[in-house]
């Protein structure tokens, strides 16, 4: 994935990434990378977030390379070289389970390494609440289906209406929320990266869109989703 595509990273910080490397050499770790680049805090946090320093430094997971950036963030801005830096000594931090992985990288960059969608790991659950894949939404039929949000509209002149399209490894349809919905629960809608939605599906062509009657956050955790808004 190209260091641009990574949410949070302009170009300008991408090109200059890239110029240093073709200069200075392959970056060997984190570290080096905060050294020999001025980077802002929250670019760094989403190159690492996103794993774009996986291959760079092979001994550390994506846990432990963000570890290691919190320490040196504190110890020193980035661009400078520390002299005698010790390297960071680390407690033992396993890697971040699969599923989370794939939500970061969905997240920061629109896929996945492996192609492995975040709800791939919880189809049972979905599946146990009665949730259709998004593939096979069928037209006329009122349905429970869920998705990850990858984008989110309310435009000033839809009055009140809100356009959420939600995406599974099957397809992306496109929810349309109510105002009344949308003032219930305004903080989920604004936070949430998943929803479980009910509503009635419409299909023209190859667009789907599902006006939604009932919505809650989806949570990986155990318990599942939120409390369900009718």
């Amino acid at each position: 994935v190209p260091l641009s595509a990574v949410d949070g990273v302009s170009l300008d910080t991408a090109r200059s990434v890239v110029q240093e490397r073709l200069t200075g050499g392959k970056f060997t770790g984190v570290e080096n990378l905060y050294d020999r680049v001025t980077l802002s805090r929250e670019a760094l946090e989403a190159l690492v977030k996103a794993g774009a320093l996986d291959t760079i430094d092979r001994r550390r997971n994506r846990r432990e390379a963000y570890f290691v950036l919190q320490t040196v963030a504190h110890a020193r801005p980035p661009g400078t070289r520390a002299l005698l830096a010790p390297e960071a000594v680390l407690p033992d931090i396993p890697e971040l389970p699969l599923d989370v992985q794939a939500a970061l990288d969905t997240q920061l960059t629109g896929t996945t390494p492996t192609g492995r969608h975040p709800l791939d790991a919880h189809r049972t659950r979905l599946r146990d609440l009665g949730c259709e894949t998004l593939g096979r939404l069928r037209h006329g039929t009122t349905c429970w289906a869920a998705g990850v949000i990858v984008a989110r509209q309310r435009p000033p002149t839809a009055k009140g209406f809100a356009f959420y399209v939600l995406e599974d490894a099957t397809g992306r349809v496109q929810a349309i929320i109510s105002p009344d919905l949308w003032e219930v629960h305004r903080v989920l809608l604004r936070d949430a990266r998943a929803l479980v939605v009910r509503g009635r599906v419409t299909r023209q062509g190859r667009a789907v869109t599902i006006r939604v009657e009932g919505l809650a956050e989806w949570s990986p955790r155990p318990g599942g989703a939120a409390q369900e808004a009718d």
